[in-house]
């Protein structure tokens, strides 16, 4: 599960209350586990003291659901959101396309929002295949701000995922970051899409092959895209990577292996623009230098700021605090980022990883607002009946 907000287990009721955040909350994605009998797959209204909202039900399995919404309450005030079975909350949602032969495009309403790459493993044509990925469109919906294949190191590709791995204490290097000699991670299908009014994504299966082509990890990828105000995109990863050998070594180094960004190749070839923006802790060091001590570990957030046929965005990068230890920190002006850590996993042990993208166009946000966004998703609210 993405982990947005505490609740106590799954519940029928049919209201339910945001005990007084620390902080304020603005368009927080939020959520109350019910079960399926109760909540089917669907969209409901939730009426509070600041009106009526949709509210959007995602079934996880057949006996469990999960309501979301976006809350919206100053810091420090309980607020009851009560299922109005009377209203109607039609507006624009979020849906699926199939653009290509291995090619899903989200949209909300009529504006893209992300694009599901899945292509099939060719030997013949690895460069293009190797790897599935998500691009990312500018919050206006009007260009991908992410890199596909090509460019400066063309295996950089929108958001994705690898590491350096060694099997049953093998020596052999398997390359699922650069990919190169038949090891790949391959799209096998999609688990489960969600589309609605309040958040739209899918739960997709990933293969990792060695170089032979037999699976060594299974990956189970959530991404889940939330409705934002314009100018702005919010996306969660959740990814599951459980080891199908006896011993699996996740390994590498921070430019190349775990959950990476990497902005389109314009930023490439305009880096001069690109600028990092890091929490306190570490704001001595300029904006416009890479981070190049190795030794600094765990942020809790990045962020980096950069330039697109003149419009300017900044992405910030949020690693909720359930992740592994010991993470370390990768910046490049060229437009790429994401942190990296080290894992062993034994057969049918599991790597659960949790991530949030904001995506900002415009003027930067300053490190008080990138905090409260991090702090809204590591630390969430309590929801009571």
């Amino acid at each position: 599960m993405i982990i947005t907000v505490s609740t106590c287990g799954a519940n029928v009721s049919d209201s339910w209350v945001i005990e007084s955040p620390d902080r304020e909350l603005a368009f927080e994605p939020v959520y109350v586990d019910v079960s399926a009998e109760a909540y089917a797959e669907g969209v409901i209204c939730l009426s509070s003291k600041y009106g009526l909202q949709p509210a959007q039900i995602e079934q996880l399995d057949d006996q469990n659901s999960r309501i979301w919404w976006l809350a919206t309450q100053p810091a420090g005030e309980s607020v009851r959101y009560e299922h109005d079975r009377n209203a109607n909350c039609g507006q624009s949602s979020f849906s699926w396309r199939n653009i290509g032969p291995q090619s899903d495009r989200l949209f909300l309403g009529e504006r893209p929002v992300l694009q599901y790459e899945y292509p099939v493993y060719d030997p013949e044509n690895v460069e293009m295949t190797k790897k599935p990925f998500h691009h990312v469109f500018s919050p206006n919906g009007v260009r991908l701000i992410t890199k596909g294949p090509g460019g400066l190191y063309p295996h950089h590709r929108g958001i994705y995922l690898g590491f350096y791995a060694y099997v049953d204490g093998s020596e052999e290097r398997i390359d699922i970051w650069h990919a190169r000699d038949g090891e790949r991670s391959e799209h096998n299908r999609v688990l489960r899409t969600i589309e609605g009014p309040v958040l739209g994504g899918h739960v997709v299966a990933i293969d990792w092959k060695d170089h032979d082509g037999d699976p060594f990890v299974d990956e189970v990828r959530e991404v889940r895209t939330f409705l934002q105000p314009d100018g702005h995109l919010l996306i969660d990863v959740r990814s599951e990577l459980t080891a199908l050998r006896d011993n699996v070594l996740l390994g590498g180094d921070r430019h190349h292996a775990g959950l990476q960004f990497r902005a389109a190749q314009e930023v490439a070839d305009n880096k001069e623009a690109t600028r990092f923006i890091r929490p306190d802790a570490w704001s001595d060091i300029p904006q416009d230098k890479e981070l190049e001590d190795e030794n600094i570990l765990d942020f809790p957030w990045n962020a980096m700021f950069f330039e697109i046929d003149r419009q300017t965005y900044t992405v910030s990068y949020l690693s909720h605090p359930s992740n592994p230890d010991g993470a370390e920190m990768s910046e490049r002006l060229y437009g790429r980022f994401g942190e990296f850590f080290t894992q062993e996993l034994s057969r049918s042990e599991s790597l659960v990883m949790n991530y949030r993208y904001w995506v900002k166009q415009g003027a930067a946000p300053d490190r008080t607002m990138i905090q409260q966004r991090y702090d809204n998703y590591a630390f969430p609210p309590n929801i009571m009946p």
